[in-house]
């Protein structure tokens, strides 16, 4: 189990690592300790373990910046309470085990810690582990050797403990079994279709059915309370662009030795495939039939590469390159899947290889160029480096300027007109802001709270500053003020009459649909109804988009010992479908890689479920007590 501390991957000190080496968190790191001072109050206790303040803005911006990394998210949930238990949550299970570890004598080796200390790259000079290099990394983050140390040790221990459950689960050859036939379960069905347009003709609406639902839903007519504002924003973007980097500061940055790293680039490799996916359940003979599809398209293209796009376009069945001639655009190691990766950068540049296997298939691969290895300098990192050190300068410069911009709209709070000449800031408007604003600045509750207040509303005065992103104030002040209003019924009335005609159908599509599946079930076929083609489906296959997803769990409980048999579901849309399931196959389970991805899979999930039980009679047994709520609550205002 020991062997698992060799990869760092999972473990604290490599997340820990990967700050280090970053430009933003070595600029600021210091100024961030010197700032939040002490770590501020207790905010929970578990077991009469206090939690303080800096330990839960530590763990709410991993939090943050797990979300942020993987896109696609807004400010608000960035700063919502949701988010902020998540950190909490987070915080309550590792001090859980923590004791526990504790209470069970779980100790970690000094010399298991030495060891994982100096395999760390940033720690190391000429390939060897050095002492003054470690302290003066650490010190860049404002920690001392034993208080990094004995974090690092903390977390060992978590992860032993976390080892010792996920990694002992065992499941048994007949579960294993009946999971593989289950899950390759192919399964030939058709499918025929009641769409609700079709019974619209059906429809007859009472004459007072308008203006019944009018009267029984007010709300769906409701417009909310509505204002129209005079606004301004304090951004750390915004300061950025005053910001001056001088050519010592990029100087300086650019040796840092926690930074050495990240000039060193690293080799990328241009390449462009063909594959040829093998189905789930394949036999021996479908899979060797593939792979020999795959060598004859191999030495068609090394004899015409000029061909390679015209062909991938038409062979290959991934859908994310085949439609850019197999292009994957550049790479570096660790990026693609073991087996393929070595192919590539095993090649040089033109040459082919293949087929070679994935669990995705046979590729044939072709590598179109080849970007080595090599040290930047410093005229090439200076764009990048510029960025970094003025975002990181304007954010400090966003603190400074926060608190008078705060203080300055407070006390002058019957007009904006003063804090805009004082920070240089441009007094803007928007109109038709509601209560109920979903998207956009607006949307931010503490905002909103403050906007439709009557302070604001009926005295005039200025919103207080209010931070609505990391890096963003927002005062208002409120112009004009609409109450809230019902529509008129004849503004909606055409809207509402459609929408009652389609419920009526789709009603009237669901019984019928209902009605023809009992009659189908009894053994009573009705000629009207049109099937389409018969399609063999895996249940991964029909949840993809083979089947409409309504009928994928009914036409997959189908009775196999009653075939033909069917099933149907009503759509979202308000249709009704019919699945005929006429041939049901089992899933293999004698292909070695399949069951051995499939008993990894069930380990992990057992692991898992091990996992949260433990957690779960830990708190059973815990005191957990928040000490803070505050901190639960949406980012408060600067």
């Amino acid at each position: 189990m020991l062997d698992g501390f060799r990869s760092l991957s999972q473990t604290w000190v490599a997340k820990v690592v990967l700050v280090l080496i970053t430009v933003p968190f070595a600029l600021f790191g210091l100024e961030y300790y010197l700032r939040q001072g002490g770590g501020g109050g207790a905010v929970l206790k578990v077991d009469g373990v206090a939690i303080s303040q800096s330990e839960f803005r530590d763990a709410l911006r991993n939090q943050q910046q797990q979300m942020q990394n993987a896109g696609g998210v807004d400010s608000a949930s960035l700063s919502s309470p949701a988010l902020r238990y998540e950190a909490m949550n987070a915080l309550v299970n590792r001090q859980l085990l923590l004791k526990y570890a504790d209470d069970h004598h779980l100790t970690i080796p000094d010399q298991l810690l030495v060891d994982e200390i100096s395999r760390v790259d940033v720690f190391q000079e000429n390939g060897k582990f050095s002492q003054s290099r470690y302290e003066q990394v650490l010190r860049a983050q404002g920690m001392t050797p034993a208080q990094f140390e004995k974090r690092l040790r903390a977390d060992l221990k978590l992860q032993l403990e976390q080892e010792s459950l996920t990694t002992t689960a065992w499941v048994p050859e007949q579960s294993l079994d009946a999971f593989l036939k289950l899950d390759g379960q192919i399964r030939a069905v058709s499918t025929a279709t009641l769409g609700s347009a079709q019974f619209l003709g059906k429809v007859k609406l009472a004459a007072d059915a308008v203006k019944k639902y009018y009267e029984a839903h007010p709300n769906e007519f409701r417009i909310s309370e509505q204002v129209s504002i005079q606004y301004l924003t304090l951004a750390a973007d915004q300061l950025a662009a005053a910001v001056t980097v001088l050519p010592e500061e990029l100087r300086k940055a650019y040796a840092d030795p926690a930074n050495q790293s990240r000039w060193t680039g690293q080799e990328m490799r241009r390449a462009r495939h063909i594959l040829l996916t093998i189905p789930n359940g394949a036999s021996p003979a479908q899979r060797q039939s593939i792979k020999q599809h795959a060598q004859q398209l191999l030495v068609r293209l090394q004899a015409h590469p000029e061909q390679f796009a015209a062909v991938a376009k038409v062979e290959s069945q991934d859908p994310g390159s085949a439609s850019q001639g197999g292009d994957l655009g550049f790479f570096a190691r660790g990026t693609m899947t073991p087996p393929f990766e070595k192919a590539v950068f095993a090649l040089n540049k033109g040459e082919f290889s293949g087929p070679v296997e994935t669990d995705f298939g046979y590729h044939v691969i072709q590598v179109t160029d080849v970007h080595e290895a090599k040290h930047l300098s410093l005229e090439e990192v200076t764009p990048q480096l510029t960025a970094e050190i003025r975002r990181q300068k304007a954010s400090q410069k966003f603190s400074e300027e926060a608190d008078a911009f705060t203080t300055l709209v407070y006390e002058q709070s019957g007009s904006l007109q003063p804090a805009a000449d004082k920070f240089h800031l441009t007094v803007q408007t928007a109109s038709g802001i509601s209560k109920d604003q979903k998207t956009g600045i607006w949307s931010n509750p503490k905002l909103q709270q403050a906007l439709f207040s009557s302070a604001v509303i009926r005295d005039h005065r200025n919103t207080p500053a209010i931070e609505v992103a990391p890096g963003l104030l927002v005062a208002a002040r409120v112009t004009q003020d609409q109450a809230a209003m019902l529509k008129p019924l004849e503004q909606v009335a055409p809207s509402i009459e459609q929408r009652l005609e389609e419920q009526q159908a789709a009603v009237l599509a669901r019984q019928a649909g209902e009605e023809k599946l009992k009659e189908l079930q009894a053994g009573r076929t009705d000629p009207a109804l049109t099937w389409s083609g018969e399609r063999l489906l895996t249940r991964q296959q029909a949840y993809a988009g083979g089947l409409p997803s309504a009928v994928v769990t009914p036409a997959f409980r189908v009775d196999e010992r009653h075939l033909p048999g069917y099933a149907g579901a009503s759509t979202p849309e308000g249709g009704f479908v019919l699945v005929r399931v006429t041939q049901i196959q089992p899933g293999r389970t004698d292909e070695s890689a399949t069951r051995k991805e499939a008993e990894t899979g069930l380990t992990r999930a057992y692991g898992d479920g091990a996992m949260e039980e433990f957690m779960a009679a830990l708190r059973k047994k815990a005191t957990i007590q928040v000490v803070d709520k505050s901190v639960l609550e949406e980012s408060p205002q600067h």
